[in-house]
C-alpha cells in the first residue's frame, strides 16, 4: 500500500484546529480508549497541569498510579471546572464512568459530591479500595447525559478560543431543562480538533464542532451522516475499531446508539522487525514513559483486521462485522497551537469491505 501526503497549508497558524480543518483532517480514530473515566472537580484558575494546586495527598495518590502503568492506561482522570449551577461551596463533584463487562452501549456512571477534605479518600476508594465506597453517598438517580467541553486555554489556546464559545452556546441553548449537563474540562487530547467534547455516558468523542451541527448532536435527530466529519470515535474501542464503528453507525442510523457492542483486534500490521523487538522489550518495563513509547510505536502500524459485535432489541442474536481497516493516506496538520509550531503528517483511515 502506498501512502500519499496531502499538504495544503503553507505555514503553521496560531490555532492548530484552524490548520486541521483547512487541510481536511478527519478526526476518526482519535478517541481515547479507556475502561474508567474519572471526572474530578478542580477549582480554577488552572495551569497547564490543573492538579498542581491540589493537596499533597491527592498529588501523591496520582503519583502512586505510575507504579501500575498498564492499569494506568485503562484509566483517564479529567479535571472539570466548578460551575455556578452544579457546584456547592466546600464540596467537590466526582463522576466515575465504568465500562461494563461484555457488550455495552453506555458506561456505568457513579456520581459523588463530597466535602473537600474527603476527596483523597474517595479517589483512593474508587481506584484501590472499593470495599470502602459504601461510606460515601452515591447519587443513584438515572444517569444525566453530560457533555464535557475542553476549554483548557493553558494547555492549548485553541481550546479556549473555540471551546469556550461552544460551551456557552450549549449551556444557553440546550441545558436549561435539567436533562443535559455541560461541563468545562481540562485537556483530554485532540486540541487540534477544537472545539472538542466527550459525550457521556455513551463515551463518544466529537471535534471540529460548529453551532450548526449542535441540534443533530444534542437532540439525536435528523441526518446522522452530518455527524461523520465531527466524530472522533467511541472510547470503548481501539482506534481501528473506531473507524469501523463509525461506518456501521452511519449505515444503521440513530438506532445504533441503543445497541450493545464490543470490538476486538483479530490481526494487525506486525511492523518492522526493529519495532516488534522494541515493543516486546517495552512491554516488560514497568514505567509510564515506556508504555507511552510503546503506544507511539503502535501508531506506526498501517492496517488491522477488526471485529465488532452488536446486540439490538430487534434481534435476539449477536451480529458480527469483520473488516480490514487501513491507513489510506496522510494529511499535514498542526498538533499544537502557535506560529512557531511545526507541521506533521497524520494518518487517515479507510474501511475495506467487511462481512
Amino acid at each position: 500500500m502506498t501512502l500519499t501526503s496531502q499538504a495544503t497549508a503553507a505555514a503553521p497558524c496560531r490555532y492548530c484546529s484552524v490548520t486541521s480543518q483547512a487541510n481536511g483532517e478527519d478526526p476518526i480514530g482519535t478517541a481515547i480508549t479507556a475502561n474508567i473515566w474519572l471526572m474530578i472537580e478542580v477549582p480554577r484558575p488552572w495551569a497547564k497541569d490543573p492538579w498542581q494546586k491540589e493537596s499533597i495527598t491527592l498529588q501523591k495518590l496520582f503519583k502512586s498510579l505510575e507504579r501500575w502503568p498498564r492499569w494506568w492506561h485503562q484509566l483517564r482522570i479529567l479535571a472539570i471546572a466548578p460551575d455556578r449551577d452544579y457546584s456547592f461551596p466546600g464540596y467537590r463533584h466526582v463522576i466515575c464512568y465504568h465500562r461494563p463487562q461484555g457488550l455495552f452501549a453506555q458506561y456505568q456512571p457513579d456520581h459523588y459530591c463530597v466535602p473537600i477534605k474527603f476527596l483523597p479518600q474517595l479517589i483512593k476508594a474508587l481506584l484501590f479500595q472499593t470495599s470502602q465506597l459504601p461510606e460515601f453517598e452515591c447519587d443513584r438517580r438515572p444517569a444525566v447525559r453530560s457533555l464535557f467541553v475542553c476549554t483548557h486555554t493553558q494547555y492549548d489556546v485553541a481550546c479556549g478560543r473555540f471551546g469556550t464559545p461552544l460551551f456557552n452556546t450549549l449551556r444557553r441553548d440546550y441545558a436549561q431543562d435539567g436533562r443535559l449537563q455541560v461541563w468545562q474540562t481540562g485537556h483530554f487530547g485532540g486540541h487540534n480538533f477544537a472545539p472538542t467534547l466527550i459525550d457521556f455516558p455513551h463515551g463518544h468523542f466529537w471535534g471540529h464542532l460548529t453551532p450548526e451541527i449542535l441540534d443533530v448532536l444534542v437532540h439525536r435527530r435528523g441526518d446522522v451522516t452530518r455527524l461523520r466529519p465531527h466524530y472522533r470515535g467511541w472510547s470503548g474501542l481501539s482506534r481501528w475499531g473506531q473507524v469501523l464503528e463509525r461506518d456501521l453507525w452511519m449505515q444503521a442510523g440513530w438506532s445504533w446508539l441503543q445497541g450493545s457492542k464490543s470490538g476486538r483486534l483479530i490481526t494487525q500490521d506486525p511492523g518492522k522487525l526493529s519495532h516488534r523487538c522494541l515493543r516486546w522489550l517495552l512491554h516488560w518495563i514497568p514505567t509510564i514513559a515506556a508504555q507511552i513509547l510503546r503506544q507511539k510505536l503502535d501508531q506506526k502500524r498501517t492496517w488491522a483486521t477488526v471485529e465488532i459485535q452488536t446486540l439490538t432489541e430487534q434481534s435476539p442474536d449477536v451480529m458480527t462485522c469483520t473488516a480490514r481497516v487501513e491507513v489510506s493516506h496522510t494529511v499535514i496538520t498542526q498538533l499544537r497551537s502557535g506560529e512557531t509550531a511545526g507541521l506533521n503528517p497524520v494518518p487517515q483511515y479507510q474501511v475495506l469491505t467487511g462481512k
